[in-house]
C-alpha cells in the first residue's frame, strides 16, 4: 500500500501535459472514447513511475473500450521517455464488438397503461440489433426517469435494471423494469395578489384540479399568464409536498403591469408619406380583465382615430368580444372619402394557429369618386379566418400567411345597397440555406353588388403601391371614368414574386416582379406590371425595404421608389 500511494504521489501532476499520446488500430468512436479515457495530464518523474503509470492506461484503455462492447481489444503500450517529454503509443487490436441481442422494458404501477411511456420504451437508444454501448443502456434509463417525472410519476423506481454481457457468445441483453408508482394530480392554483379576481385568473389557467400531472401543463399556464398581456413576469412553481397525497398544488407568482400605457411613434413611407401615431391603453378596466385602448394616425393623405372596448370570455387568451368604433378621413389620388363605424366582433383563435372573427359592422361613408359622390349607410354581417406563422423573430426567414374575408350588406336589413364583398390574401416566405431568400404573394378580391356607384370606396378594389404593384403610385391603377380619373373596381387580381440574396446577417439585395390590377368586368382585366431591385435591411426597429420600381408594362416607364418598414406581414 505504501508504495502504491508513493507512486500516485509521484504520477499526479495537475495542469501539466507531459505525455504525448499517439493511438494506432482504432478510429471513430472507438478511437475518441479511449483518448477520453486516459490521462495525459500527468509528470511521470521515475521510471517506477512510469510503469505504474502504463498500468493505469491499461485499466483506462480496457474500460474505454468495453464502454462501447468491445471486451476482448488487446493493446500493445509502449512508454519512452524523451529530453522534453514522455511518448505513449497505444497499438490498439479492437477484436469483435458486442450486439445487443434483446433489450426487455416494462412499464408497471399507474403507469402501465400510458402510452406515452409505451411509446417512450419503443424508441430507447439501446436497441436490439445494435452494437453494445454502455452510455446507451444508462441514457435509456435517464429518458425513462424523465418522462416519469414530466408526467407526474414521481415514486418511480427501479424494480430491475440489468445489463448482461455474454462475451464468449458476443452478445448482450438489458431488462428495465420500472414501478411507475401513483400518479399525482395538480391540484388548485393559487395566485399572489393581483386586481384581478379569482374567477377571471381561473379562466387563464389551462387545465381543472385533478388533472393528471405534466410539466408541460404547468409550463402551459406559465406561458398564458405572460401572453395574456395582464403581467410582466409570472413565475409558476408546484409544491409537492404542500398538499394532499397524490395532489400537487400550484402556485403563480405574478407580477401586474403599469394599468395605463402611452405610445407614440413616427414613419414614413411612399404611399402614405410621413405619418403620426399616438396610442393609448389601458390594459384592465375592471377585475373582469376587460381592456379599452384607442389610437390617433395622421398622415398627409389620412386622418383616422379609434377606440375598442374588449371583454375576454371563455378563454381569455384565445376568445374576446370586441366592441369598436372609428372615423377615419383619407383622401388620395381620385378618391375622397369619410366614414363612420360601428363594429361587434369575436375574436377565437385555435390550436391549430386558425382565428376566426365574427362581425357585424355599420359603416357610414361619404365618398367622392372623380368627379362622383355618393353617401352609403350599411349594415355588414362578416366572417374572416386568417393564421399567420414565422420563424427568425423580426426579420423572419420562413413564414405564411392566410386571410379569407367576407362581407355582406342587403337593402332589407337597413343597408342602402346591396353588397357581398370576398378578399382572399395569401404570403409564402420561405429560405434555402441561409443566402437564397424568397417571397411569393397573391391577393384576390370581388364585390357583387345591386348599385356599383353607391358602392363606398372603401369597399371597392385598387391596385399599386408598396403592397401591391410597385412601380405604380398608391391606389393608382383600377378603372377610370371619362375624365380618367380611378375609381375603383369590382374585382382585384395581383400577385408578386421576389427573390432576396443576404449579403450579411442584416442586409440583403432584392429584386422582384409585381403583376395585376383592379378592373370592372372579368373580361376587362388589364394587369399592369412592375419590376425592380431594392436592399433590404433589418435595422433596430424592423426590416426596411428600399426598393426601386419601374412600371415595364406602360410606354411611358413610370418610375418610383418605394420606402417602407416593417415585417414582411
Amino acid at each position: 500500500m505504501a508504495s502504491v500511494a508513493l507512486a500516485m504521489m509521484v504520477v499526479s501532476a495537475p495542469g501539466r501535459a507531459a505525455v504525448d499520446l499517439t493511438l494506432t488500430g482504432a478510429d471513430g468512436a472507438l478511437a475518441d472514447n479511449l483518448r477520453a479515457h486516459v490521462d495525459t495530464d500527468v509528470s511521470l518523474e521515475s521510471d517506477l513511475a512510469g510503469r505504474f503509470y502504463r498500468d493505469q492506461v491499461r485499466e483506462s484503455l480496457r474500460d474505454g473500450a468495453e464502454a462501447l462492447g468491445y471486451y476482448e481489444a488487446r493493446f500493445d503500450i509502449t512508454l519512452t521517455a524523451s529530453p522534453e517529454d514522455w511518448r505513449l503509443d497505444v497499438a490498439v487490436t479492437p477484436g469483435p464488438r458486442v450486439r445487443v441481442r434483446d433489450v426487455e422494458v416494462r412499464i408497471t404501477g399507474d403507469g402501465a397503461d400510458d402510452r406515452v411511456l409505451a411509446a417512450l420504451s419503443e424508441r430507447l437508444p439501446l436497441r436490439a440489433g445494435e452494437p453494445l454501448n454502455h452510455a446507451d443502456y444508462e441514457r435509456s434509463k435517464r429518458a425513462l426517469i424523465n418522462e416519469a417525472l414530466q408526467r407526474g410519476y414521481f415514486d418511480y423506481r427501479f424494480t430491475t435494471a440489468e445489463l448482461a454481457v455474454n462475451v464468449d457468445g458476443g452478445w448482450a441483453e438489458a431488462i428495465l423494469v420500472m414501478d411507475a408508482g401513483a400518479r399525482y394530480a395538480l391540484g388548485e392554483v393559487t395566485f399572489s395578489p393581483s386586481p384581478f379576481r379569482q374567477r377571471f385568473l381561473s379562466r387563464l389557467v389551462p387545465f381543472e384540479p385533478g388533472t393528471p400531472y405534466t410539466a408541460e401543463a404547468v409550463a402551459d399556464l406559465n406561458q398564458r399568464l405572460l401572453d395574456s398581456g395582464y403581467f410582466t413576469d409570472a413565475r409558476v412553481e408546484t409544491r409537492r409536498d404542500a398538499g394532499p397525497p397524490a395532489r400537487i398544488p400550484v402556485q403563480a407568482d405574478v407580477v401586474t403591469r403599469e394599468r395605463n400605457t402611452v405610445t407614440t411613434g413616427a414613419g414614413y413611407s411612399t404611399d402614405e408619406g410621413p405619418r403620426l401615431q399616438l396610442g393609448y391603453q389601458r390594459h384592465y378596466v375592471n377585475n373582469r380583465g376587460h381592456q379599452l385602448s384607442s389610437q390617433l394616425r395622421v398622415s398627409t393623405v389620412r386622418q383616422s382615430i379609434d377606440a375598442r372596448y374588449e371583454i375576454p370570455l371563455a378563454d381569455p387568451i384565445n376568445d374576446h368580444l370586441t366592441l369598436s368604433t372609428a372615423w377615419e378621413n383619407a383622401d388620395i389620388e381620385d378618391t375622397r372619402s369619410e366614414r363612420y363605424s360601428v363594429r361587434l366582433a369575436r375574436r377565437q383563435t385555435f390550436t391549430s394557429g386558425w382565428t376566426r372573427t365574427q362581425s357585424l359592422r355599420w359603416l357610414e361613408e361619404r365618398f367622392t369618386v372623380g368627379v362622383d359622390s355618393g353617401r352609403s349607410r350599411l349594415v355588414l354581417p362578416g366572417i374572416s379566418f386568417s393564421r399567420t406563422r414565422s420563424r427568425g423573430g423580426l426579420d423572419p426567414d420562413w413564414g405564411d400567411q392566410q386571410r379569407y374575408s367576407l362581407e355582406g350588406a342587403s337593402e332589407a336589413l337597413l343597408s342602402d345597397v346591396d353588397i357581398a364583398r370576398l378578399r382572399l390574401d395569401n404570403t409564402w416566405l420561405r429560405s434555402v440555406g441561409e443566402a437564397h431568400r424568397f417571397k411569393l404573394s397573391a391577393h384576390l378580391g370581388g364585390v357583387a353588388t345591386s348599385d356599383f356607384e353607391q358602392t363606398p370606396t372603401s369597399l371597392r378594389f385598387f391596385a399599386g403601391g408598396d403592397q401591391s404593384v410597385r412601380g405604380f403610385a398608391y391606389r393608382s391603377l383600377g378603372p377610370k371614368d371619362d375624365n380618367g380619373d380611378v375609381i375603383g373596381g369590382r374585382y382585384l387580381t395581383t400577385g408578386s414574386g421576389e427573390y432576396s440574396y443576404g449579403l450579411t446577417d442584416d442586409w440583403r439585395l432584392a429584386t422582384f416582379v409585381d403583376a395585376g390590377n383592379a378592373y370592372r368586368e372579368p373580361s376587362a382585366f388589364d394587369p399592369a406590371v412592375g419590376a425592380g431591385f431594392g436592399v433590404r435591411w433589418t435595422s433596430p426597429v424592423g426590416p426596411l425595404r428600399l426598393d426601386l420600381a419601374w412600371g415595364v408594362s406602360r410606354e411611358d416607364l413610370p418610375f418610383r421608389l418605394h420606402f417602407s418598414i416593417g415585417p414582411p406581414f
